[in-house]
């Protein structure tokens, strides 16, 4: 997180687009999200290789989704963000700017699937990695 005396984003926002490979039920990353707070598994374009064999799905970042205020979000009380699912393509930031540790899911982008797409149920991608 940020240091002592900082405020997080204060340099400004890194903002990215990624497909969402993992939305936590472990079937393609072998991980579950055991906190249930609805964080998926993210491929960031332009942070992480494209190649799973060098960056396999299980090593991607859990990414929170961002609620609205009509969810608590806390505790297991509120909403679950369960529309995304694998193939999805989500818009975020980091939290934590340059540091690129903390990513938080801001919205999906409406797309068209194309084959040979990233994501473990895309189109031509070979399956789960």
């Amino acid at each position: 997180m940020a240091e002592p005396g900082t405020v997080m984003g204060q340099d400004g926002l890194k903002w990215w687009v990624g497909t969402v490979e993992d939305r936590g039920s472990g079937q393609y990353s072998g991980e579950k999200d055991n906190l249930k707070l609805g964080r998926v598994k993210v491929r960031i374009h332009g942070q992480h290789t494209e190649d799973k064999g060098q960056l396999p799905t299980k090593d991607l970042p859990w990414c929170y989704v961002m609620n609205s205020t009509s969810s608590a979000s806390i505790s297991g009380v509120g909403r679950s963000p369960t529309g995304i699912v694998e193939g999805t393509k989500v818009f975020g930031f980091f939290m934590d700017g340059d540091g690129g540790q903390y990513p938080i899911i801001f919205g999906t982008l409406p797309h068209i699937q194309q084959k040979g797409g990233s994501g473990p149920n895309s189109p031509g991608s070979g399956g789960a990695s």
